[in-house]
């Protein structure tokens, strides 16, 4: 683009601005949380399209009248978008948003996934559900070829502690998370231990959201057990079929459990629960 074109470009549009959502009341925590809260509700809008892909942001001042709160805030506030590459400052226009669909963080794709409290988005969650069956399986086809005695003594100490717990589904739930880690570390690949954290990320505020990933069941502690003697035994194909035939019995459940935690009919629920993946 030559100079000239730049010049006579027109300038982007800034987002129409709204009321700020209320602040929390409780003034002793507010303090070090102002940048946070402008932050998320930001992230949450730019994640739902209502300030748009290539919208410069309003001016420091007018975001600051806008959320109540001071410019330094607003400041710190933007720089945490840029740290989730959803804004970039452009010279000579101002602080542009970028597309959140070429974000990586994990902040990102709960904003998509969870767009407003007590709903979850179906395509986005099938999206997900659909890259994470298909990471898993590689994943732990690639940990029980390389699976140490020490990978082994910790999956074994994990299902001894979800057994335990069954009766304690908050626990359990909080256990389940350590799983994909743990399959991860003995993958000895650390790009598949950063994409299990940012999978427990996401899953924790499905979980908080009412969806049931992985409810503690003794099937499921069952199906581990299963999953660990083909881990012990380094069977890479028996690993792949079984992961793959989990993630097919799993998905229209999730599905149907997001729907309900949504509000969705009966019988919408019930359709999802049957669909076959």
């Amino acid at each position: 683009m030559t100079r000239r074109s730049m010049a006579n470009e027109k300038p982007k549009r800034r987002p129409a601005m709204r009321r700020s959502p209320r602040m929390p009341s409780d003034r002793g925590s507010l303090a070090g949380r102002k940048a946070d809260f402008v932050a998320r509700d930001m992230l949450g809008r730019i994640a739902s399209g209502a300030i748009a892909v290539g919208a410069v942001l309003p001016k420091e001042s007018e975001l600051a009248t806008s959320y109540s709160v001071n410019r330094g805030v607003v400041r710190e506030a933007v720089k945490l978008l840029e740290v989730h590459r959803l804004v970039q400052p452009v010279r000579r226009r101002g602080t542009e948003v970028l597309d959140p669909l070429h974000s990586m963080s994990p902040e990102v794709l709960v904003a998509l996934l969870v767009p407003r409290p007590g709903h979850v988005d179906k395509k986005v969650l099938a999206a997900f559900l659909e890259v994470r069956a298909l990471l898993d399986v590689e994943m732990t086809a690639l940990a029980t070829e390389r699976r140490s005695a020490s990978d082994l003594r910790e999956l074994r100490a994990l299902l001894a502690q979800l057994e335990e717990q069954l009766h304690d589904p908050p626990s359990y739930a909080r256990a389940i998370l350590r799983l994909p880690l743990v399959i991860a570390r003995a993958t000895k690949n650390p790009v598949f231990e950063m994409l299990a954290a940012f999978n427990a990320r996401v899953v924790t505020e499905l979980e908080a959201s009412l969806v049931a990933t992985r409810p503690a069941s003794l099937e499921h502690t069952q199906g581990l057990r299963v999953l660990f003697e083909i881990i012990e035994r380094r069977d890479v194909e028996a690993a792949r079929r079984l992961v793959t035939a989990f993630h097919a019995w799993s998905t229209p459940r999730i599905l149907a459990s997001a729907a309900l935690a949504s509000g969705a009919p009966l019988s919408q629920v019930i359709g999802l629960s049957r669909e076959k993946t």
